[in-house]
């Protein structure tokens, strides 16, 4: 019976810290870095304009217990895990990704990346710089890379003309 109570609670529990968690995740009033995120790029008509932000198919998931997860919507075809491991905030202008697996960029695999993002559009899109110093190989490229990326909010209901 003991044994009983004890898995009830357990159970209990654990429903409770997964309800709190998705809604600190995916609650509307989310700021900072912690969140989903969509990679973006700009389109434009012209070398002369930046242009305009059109949404891509790789995505970031920032959580509260600092897990980050990247993942790529490959069009009928289904997702794939591109990235994953835990990240660390340094102060409001940086933070640093500490990578398990990455098979996009498999040099940093087991390294930091350190991330230096600034947030603008009231905290709903993340630019961000980071700089890889060799290649795969090992070869010296000191090349930064710039990201934009923008905030993934729920609506208060769901869209009428989405095609599912």
């Amino acid at each position: 019976m003991k044994k009983q109570q004890l898995l009830l609670f357990v159970t209990a529990l654990l429903f409770g810290v997964t309800h709190v968690s998705a809604q600190n995740l995916f609650g509307s009033n989310q700021s900072g870095l912690r969140g989903i995120w969509q990679m973006c790029f700009y389109l434009a008509e012209s070398p002369d304009v930046p242009g305009n932000i059109k949404p891509g198919n790789t995505f970031k998931i920032l959580t509260d217990d600092n897990r980050i997860v990247n993942f790529t919507v490959i069009p009928n075809k289904g997702s794939i895990i591109t990235g994953y491991g835990s990240y660390e905030i340094v102060d409001d202008k940086t933070y640093v990704e500490h990578i398990e697996r990455n098979i996009h960029l498999p040099m940093l695999d087991g390294r930091e990346n350190v991330m230096l993002y600034e947030l603008v559009d009231n905290d709903q899109l993340m630019k961000v710089k980071f700089l890889i110093e060799k290649d795969e190989n090992g070869n010296e490229i000191n090349s930064w890379y710039n990201e934009t990326w923008k905030k993934i909010d729920m609506p208060d209901k769901f869209p009428e003309d989405l095609v599912r």
